[in-house]
């Protein structure tokens, strides 16, 4: 039965003061989760505001696991540290942001629709922004490598049946655990420890494709989503992790546009570094972009070339594009070519995406 299936709920905290009222939202959200068998890790990844006192607090009073580390590992370390804690017994593993609110009847509906299926390594449901529009029903890449939230800006009602997608969204997602393990042989983790943020769940939803598991979204409402309130939209480091992580995930992936994914990476990195400008933090955001460069270097070298890392882009499911698209794709500016994109996702209005 799904309620004998125990859950880890991993939930990561940094400095989130700024945002702390729906930081305990979030927490008091998994605490009503209508699922009998569940666990919440809570890693606090070395804050340095007040939060960690805050959700400290809260978590003794509801017997979450707590976990403090001596620094901040980002996304994919406290991640895997969270994996690391979890009890050996669950089969499951979900991972949600701390904007995140969940609905409390979320996880049982998306443990069963797993357990309905064979093979499925990762599935997420319908993620809501605060609008009450979605925000995505899983994510899927191009072939320039470029993410895409199925149904973005459309009304909860879209998604109405269960489909594949390339990869779950880490705002909200579960993950069996066997599949996990798999894909890693067998090793303790979720994720490569250095990519630190921006390089995660792309990078596991191609490796659980290319380890015969799948991707899946449900029509279950699942969360809202107050979207990038840990890695501010023009902050340094989002500029930083953004450029450097396409680069390694184009080095490690087979898209037939391989050698124009550079060149769009960094076409995209210079609004998020005019962004940081408007707002004071223009020098840095600059230098964050030219480090990311040198970064991703050294990385390419040290772990993806010396370890033979490499994946199958055609194992996901996938928007091809033809040279007529990636032209407009390149050419024009994001806004106007997701008009473009959403013809890919109109059949899953109608049939299932497989």
């Amino acid at each position: 039965m799904v309620k004998s299936s125990k859950v880890s709920v991993i939930w990561l905290n940094y400095n989130s003061m700024g945002f702390i009222d729906i930081a305990l939202k979030s927490l008091k959200s998994l605490a009503e989760l209508d699922y009998p068998n569940y666990e919440v890790i809570i890693i606090d990844n070395h804050s340095t505001d007040e939060s960690f006192r805050y959700i400290k607090r809260y978590a003794e009073k509801k017997n979450f696991k707590i976990y403090r580390t001596e620094r901040n590992l980002g996304f994919t370390g406290g991640n895997n540290l969270g994996f690391k804690l979890r009890d050996k017994c669950s089969k499951y593993l979900a991972l949600v942001n701390n904007d995140a609110v969940v609905y409390p009847e979320s996880l049982e509906k998306i443990v069963e629709w797993m357990e309905s299926e064979s093979q499925v390594g990762a599935g997420q449901g319908v993620v809501l922004d605060p609008t009450g529009k979605i925000e995505s029903a899983g994510c899927m890449l191009d072939e320039l490598l470029t993410s895409h939230g199925v149904f973005r800006g459309t009304d909860a009602s879209a998604a109405k049946k269960p489909f594949s997608v390339t990869f779950a969204t880490g705002a909200y997602a579960v993950y069996d655990v066997r599949a996990v393990k798999e894909v890693w042989k067998g090793e303790e983790r979720l994720f490569f420890d250095w990519g630190f943020g921006y390089f995660d769940d792309h990078v596991l939803g191609l490796q659980l494709w290319n380890s015969g598991w799948r991707c899946r979204a449900y029509p279950v409402i699942s969360c809202v989503h107050y979207q990038s309130m840990s890695f501010k939209k023009s902050s340094p480091l989002r500029v930083y992790l953004s450029f450097r992580n396409l680069l390694l995930l184009n080095a490690i992936t087979n898209s037939r546009y391989k050698s124009l994914v550079s060149f769009l990476a960094l076409r995209d990195a210079f609004p998020r570094v005019m962004r940081a400008c408007r707002s004071g933090a223009g020098r840095a955001a600059t230098l964050a972009l030219w480090r990311s460069l040198l970064d991703y270097v050294t990385l390419a070298r040290k772990f993806i070339k010396a370890n033979g890392i490499k994946l199958d882009l055609y194992k996901a499911p996938v928007i091809k594009l033809s040279p007529h698209e990636v032209i407009t794709l390149l050419i024009l500016r994001r806004k106007i070519t997701e008009k473009l994109v959403k013809e890919y996702f109109k059949p899953l209005k109608q049939t299932e995406f497989s």
